[in-house]
This record gives C-alpha cells, structure tokens and sequence, in this order.
C-alpha cells in the first residue's frame, strides 16, 4: 500500500457473519399496506379445507414480504407433537446458555420408555443405553419420537419452561402443559398414573388396555376442548418466522441452522404439507397426530428466488379418514405455495402507484422543467407513468440538464453512468436553487453485506413496492430523535463478527433520506446528498468527525477484484486505516485498497436505516442499500458529498445487519433492531 505497511498475519476472529435476515417481527401490522388479493387466498383455504371434516385452521406468511393470511388463525387447536417445536426452541436456548451440551450424553432408563410414536420404546427395554442430546433431537424432530421427546423436554426445565420461553419471546398463543406420555394419557382416559420412576413400556401396556371403552370416549371428547398443549396458527407462524429469520432473541443463528437442517429431513408426513407441491421443494416442517387432530407446520422454500412461507395447518374434532384430513393440508400448502410464488412476481408491480409516489415526493410547480436519466429500455411502463403524470402537474420534459430544476434517475440495467456524467449530475447539484434528483434505483439497490451487488428477486420487488408506502412524518420524527441523541456523545458499533468502533458527529450536517424532495426543501440542503432523494426512503447517513473514528471494522466475508476475503479487519485511528489482517485471501484487499490511494485507507460515513417495510429477505442480499429499520452502513472513501473532509475517487461500502449502537450509554440499534431513541423499547 502506498501509505502504510499491513500486517499480513492471518487473524482468527471470533465468528463468521449470520444470516442478514434478522427482522423487527410485526411482520402483518409492520409490513402488509392493504392488499386486495389476500382474501381470495383465504376463501380458497376455507373451500378446500371442506375435505378434513371438523376444524381446520391455517396461518401463512411470506418472510421475505410479510404478505399473511389466516384463517381461523386465533384459535386454539391441539399441537400433538408439533409442539416439538417450541420444546426445541427452549432446549437451544439452554444450550445456548450453556446450561445443557448437545454432546452431552444421556442414559435411558425404563422409565423413559413411553407410548406413541418413535422407536426406542421398541427397540430398548432394558437400562444399558445412552443418546447425545443432539441425537434424541434428531429423534424427536425426525421420527417424531416420544420417549426422547419427554427426555429432552426434561432437560429443557419442563412444561412450564417451555410456555414461559414463548412468553418471554412475545407469542402467548402457545401453550406446552405436560410431556407426550401425560398428554397420551389423558387423551386416552388413563387416571392415577404410578410415580413416574416406575414407569416402563409394560405398565404402560397395561394401563392403557384396561380403560373402558366409554371412558375412552369422553376423554377424547373432551381431550379437543382442553387448552393444554395447543397453538393458535398465527402464533405457530409467528414463532417459525422468527427461527427461519434467526432472530437472536430466539437463539443463536447456529442453533436455528441446525433446528431448520433436522425439520428438513423430518421422515413423517410426506402426504400433508410436502403432499402435491413441485417435486423438490424444500419443506422444513414437523408433524403432529392424536386421535382426531392431524397437523402440519414448517417452511417452504419458493423456486426462483420468490421467497419462503411459513405455514401452519391444524385440523380437530375431524370424524373423516386420515388421508382425507392430510389432503386438505396438501391442498392447503399447494394454494399458499402457488398464491405466493405467482404474486410476488415482477409483473405484479404497480408502475402507476410508484408514479404516483415520485410525483408526491417532489411536489412539482407547474412549469419546472424535467429530465429524465435512467435506461430508456427498462422500466418504460414506469417512465410512460411518470410523464402522464408530470405532464397533468404542468411540468415541462427537457433534455438539456443545464436547464432542468428535477433530474429523475431510474432504474438501469444495460446502460452504465459514466465517471465524467456522474462529475456532470455533481456539478449540476452543486449549483444550488431547487435542483434536486430523484434516486429510484430499484435493483441496484440489492447489495450484499460487502457493498457489491446481491441477487435481486421478485421477492424484493414486493418488498420495494410496500416500503414506499410508510408513514413519511413518522419517519422522519424518528430520524430527528436519533440526530439529536447522535450528536449527544460518543458513538459507539459493535457486531458479534468482532466490529468495536467509535466517534464522534458533532455538527457533522446529517443527511435525512426520509421521502422529501420538495423544493422547498431545497432551500435547507447543506450537502449535495440532501439534493439526491432515494425512494424507497430511509437512511440517516452522516461523516463523523475524522480525528474522532478509532477501533476495528470486521467484514466476515468480502469480494474484491482479485477473489474473496474472509474475515477481513480493518484497525482504525484517527479515521486512518492503520492496519489489515485476514483469515484468507488479504491480498485481493490489500490491492484494491492499495489502487483506492489515501481515500481508501480513510473512514467516509456512518449510516444507519429507519424503513420499517424493508424487511431483508432471507439469504444474504440485503434490501435497497440497507435502509431498513436497524441495519448499519459504514464505508471507506471520498465524503465529500456529506461535508466530510476525505477526497479521492475511492468508495466502498460495507453493511452491517447485525449491529448494536449506543451512544452514551443509550441503544439506538441492538443486534440489528432498531430501538426508539426515546426509549429503551424495541419496535
């Protein structure tokens, strides 16, 4: 490097980045604007559910959009063994903390033999065998085994345990009551069980052989009215969600993989959820039975990029045959499958309503002049939209950029924008008066952690189109609370890769991405950013004071010309790159920020999102250029456009979804969730 020599030891950091899917999980109040084409989905579930007989509930969820619909959704249906699930949840959390090991190796006794389904009341009877937790999980989620179930639930910390874990986490509409063998047992009419240390498979036998027939009954009867042990769909969905989006108050991102890789081997149920999808789709999911109770809930993978849904099926009280309650399930994950794979398509979008919203963003006087950027081959339904638009607000179209007051830069896709064009628009911006550019990227605007372009999907589409539509002076209410508590001190990012980094603002202008484009609002802009208005709106973006910028940035995984670098640390001080290490490839680093010259080794911008409705989809592309609510954005490189003091023609940036900011000693984002700067509540 031209500056400065790095260090080119290979460091071991901490860990490898996670999933940048985290979520704020409100996703039906948080993310769905009024959607017109949910309740045909809903009468579709309620025909084909016919086919179970008794009560069906469903509850579906797009996770990359928040897209619900729910039928019979809060309303309380017995789990039967999908209660697994939250019983696994709770044992992670524990192993988590430590308190339990996966590899911890457990003994069986007799008395850990218990009816129903699974196979090792079969194949061991007598003392003399011992199971990691890891494999009676895989047990319990696989085959659905009871006995490891009961085991592992003990472990947890016990039934109540297991509730307790999903109140804290928020979902009340799940209850776990008893282990499988006293839920099998009233189920079944079974009174005065021995104490369970003289349990074994032959008192069982007997046990349940002697009920009466007429007994039998009643207690299967009354076994569907009993709230013990049941789950409302929403709040099946709801947990599943949070797994799928590995949100860390549930578990660690690891602990979520390994949940979501035995749910997707699960060997039970492959007529119910899995029944008639595509050949091939990928379902996560567990299944539960008893009696007249047949369930399934998991998650499945759209094909092309569109997504995942989160699902939950119950049937109750069914008097028809099996086969007829999981067809009904089939049919039902069939049209949730099929209405969110066709629906979050790229033909959906609504070029008349994103139209609309530019032309409310700017406000147009009759007789401001336009032109329009872009690629005039891409998005021409939009561009078509916007000129009826602005022609019945009295503008007028130019093509001379001297003489515009508005320059609308579309979406492109062939066509590049030259350095000597982006010198031109610069300029121009420079000028002052009520010039001023609309940012409407679109797929430019997907980007992965490191900076570079991520793989747009219509999922994104989807989400885009529902982040323009968001309370705008809610928005920018809550940015002016996190300027003024930014400004108050120290600024201190933290992420679990290893980042620890701080600074400070001062009187560093802000710029306020938060949808207005007005030129009244012209007349206020400091920098050339405030003239450059991004829809979908969102980012609070700033350049701290240089001398101020010192610790460590950490990138787990970046791309460079040369090949990809993993765990990549930048030292910083005085806002200077000061020193680099890697765990492989730190030469690809080493020479595009060697090409970058002195504005490469210098820290740019500090950026932070508040777009509650750009929720990142799963995978690791992030959505538009991480506005979304909590995630994190600092960059190395030129600044000059925020009234930083860094020149030069380098810039990259670099996102962080899993960041926790405080400012003397407030939390403005915790682990990537936004908190209100006014309180130390999480959306």
């Amino acid at each position: 490097m031209t500056s400065l020599r790095l260090t080119r030891l290979a460091a071991r950091l901490a860990a490898a980045a996670r999933r940048a899917a985290l979520a704020a999980l409100v996703l039906a109040s948080a993310l769905v604007a009024a959607d017109a084409q949910l309740p045909r989905l809903e009468r579709e579930i309620e025909r084909v559910s016919k086919i179970a007989g008794g009560v069906v509930g469903a509850s579906a969820v797009h996770l990359e959009t928040g897209r619900k619909v729910s039928f019979h959704g809060d309303e309380r249906f017995p789990m039967a063994s999908t209660f697994k699930i939250p019983i696994a949840v709770q044992l992670l959390h524990r192993i988590d903390a430590g308190e339990v090991k996966l590899d911890q190796m457990v003994e069986l006794q007799a008395s850990d033999l218990h009816p129903g389904s699974g196979t090792l009341t079969d194949l061991f009877s007598k003392p003399g065998v011992a199971l990691s937790v890891r494999n009676l999980m895989e047990l319990m989620l696989l085959i659905s085994d009871n006995s490891a179930t009961d085991i592992l639930m003990r472990l947890a910390g016990g039934a109540d345990a297991v509730t307790a874990r999903m109140r804290g986490l928020g979902i009340t509409g799940i209850n776990v009551s008893r282990p499988t063998a006293g839920l099998i047992a009233d189920r079944e009419g079974v009174k005065n069980l021995p104490p369970e240390n003289q349990w074994s498979p032959e008192m069982w036998a007997k046990l349940l052989d002697a009920v009466p027939h007429d007994e039998a009954k009643k207690a299967a009867a009354a076994f569907d009215q009993d709230p013990r042990d049941t789950s409302a769909p929403d709040a099946m969905t709801a947990l599943l969600a949070r797994i799928w989006l590995h949100d860390r108050e549930v578990m660690k991102p690891e602990s979520a993989d390994l949940l979501l890789d035995i749910m997707r081997r699960c060997q039970t149920g492959q007529t119910r959820l899995k029944g008639i999808l595509p050949e091939g789709t990928e379902v996560a999911h567990k299944t539960g039975s008893i009696g007249g109770t047949t369930n399934d809930v998991g998650i499945v993978t759209l094909p092309d990029n569109t997504g995942h849904v989160a699902i939950a099926v119950f049937v109750k009280s069914s008097d028809k045959p099996v086969a007829a309650r999981e067809r009904a399930i089939a049919e039902i994950a069939r049209t949730a499958h099929d209405f969110f794979l066709y629906e979050t398509a790229a033909g959906a979008l609504d070029y008349d309503h994103m139209a609309e919203r530019i032309i409310d963003a700017l406000k147009p006087a009759r007789g401001e002049r336009v032109m329009f950027g872009g690629d005039p081959d891409h998005f021409q339904d939009l561009t078509e939209a916007l000129r009826k638009r602005l022609k019945e607000a009295g503008t007028v179209e130019v093509r001379d950029l001297n003489t515009a007051n508005i320059y609308l830069y579309l979406p492109l896709s062939k066509r590049k924008i030259s350095p000597d064009e982006r010198k031109g628009l610069a300029a121009w911006l420079d000028r002052g008066g009520t010039r001023r550019e609309i940012h409407f990227h679109w797929a430019e605007g997907s980007v992965d952690p490191d900076g570079l372009a991520g793989t747009h999907s219509p999922a994104l589409d989807r989400i885009y189109q529902n982040a323009l539509d968001i309370d705008y002076a809610a928005l920018s209410a809550e940015q002016d609370r996190a300027i003024k508590l930014l400004r108050s001190g120290d600024v201190h990012v933290r992420t679990p890769a290893g980042t620890d980094i701080s600074f400070r603002v001062g009187n560093r202008p802000f710029n306020k991405q938060d949808g207005n484009a007005t030129a009244r609002r012209m007349r206020t802009a400091r920098v050339r950013v405030d003239r450059e208005i991004e829809l979908p709106a969102g980012v609070l973006r700033v350049s701290p004071i240089e001398e101020s910028v010192n610790g460590r940035i950490v990138i787990p995984s970046a791309r460079f010309p040369k090949g990809l670098v993993r765990n990549l640390r930048l030292e910083i001080r005085a806002g200077a790159v000061t020193g680099m290490k890697a765990d492989a490839n730190l030469e690809a680093a080493d020479a595009a920020i060697s090409a970058g010259g002195d504005a490469a080794l210098s820290f740019r911008e500090f950026a932070l999102g508040f777009n509650p409705k750009l929720v990142n989809p799963a995978g690791s592309t992030l959505a538009y250029y991480g506005y979304g609510a909590g995630i994190v954005r600092m960059s190395l490189g030129d600044n000059e456009e925020l009234g930083g003091q860094v020149r030069g023609d380098f810039v990259r940036w670099f996102f962080f979804p899993d960041a926790t900011v405080v400012v003397n000693g407030q939390t403005l984002t915790e682990h990537g969730k936004l908190v209100d700067a006014n309180s130390t509540g999480t959306h």
